[in-house]
């Protein structure tokens, strides 16, 4: 039996042999893959750390603009906002004008849109009753410099201030809260202007 102990034994050997060398080679394998791994997982983190930094920076991008154009929309807003109070103030201004400087800004209102036809001018209750004679008296010689019938009407208009020309069916609206509505875009550049 010694002869096929030895075989046998031989074969053992040769088989682990071949295990030994499948298993070295298996070993070498999974290095060679593990390391290849991991430099793909290198390139691929990198990939990623360098997408993630430029999705950063153009997050951040994004918000300086965004935060900009926040900031332009309430500086804006701020101006518009001080520009409606002024033109609040100058309107109160205007109507709360001494009789005389009021009445002189009157006549010269009157005066550029007298028409050319009979007319009835009508006046807010307070300005009828603070009208001077001399306003009046100016009214009467303006109507017959242009030969036509202009008289006051004693009932009051809901105006702020200024006056409305009655022709018939038609009216012409110079208070003062329409003057400045009608002008309300060049008043506006002019105080952005004169503000900023």
């Amino acid at each position: 039996m010694s002869g096929l102990q030895n075989i046998i034994a031989y074969i053992n050997s040769e088989s682990e042999q071949q295990i030994n060398g499948i298993v070295a080679e298996a070993r070498a394998r999974i290095d060679y893959l593990k390391e290849e791994s991991m430099e793909r997982a290198d390139v691929e983190c990198s990939r990623i750390a360098e997408k993630a930094a430029e999705e950063k920076a153009t997050i951040i991008e994004r918000g300086k603009a965004s935060a900009e154009l926040r900031k332009k929309q309430s500086i804006l807003a701020a101006k518009q906002e001080l520009i409606s109070q002024v033109i609040a103030d100058c309107k109160k201004r205007l109507v709360e004008m001494g009789e005389e400087e009021y009445f002189s800004l009157l006549s010269g209102l009157l005066e550029k849109h007298m028409p050319n036809s009979d007319a009835i001018l009508s006046f807010n209750k307070r300005d009828l009753l603070r009208m001077p004679d001399s306003f009046r008296r100016s009214v009467l010689e303006l109507a017959e410099k242009k030969a036509i019938k202009a008289e006051i009407s004693d009932v009051p208009a809901d105006i702020d201030g200024g006056f409305i020309i009655g022709l018939g069916e038609i009216e012409e609206n110079l208070s003062i809260e329409a003057l400045i509505e009608e002008n309300e875009a060049d008043i506006r550049d002019i105080c952005g202007r004169e503000l900023f």
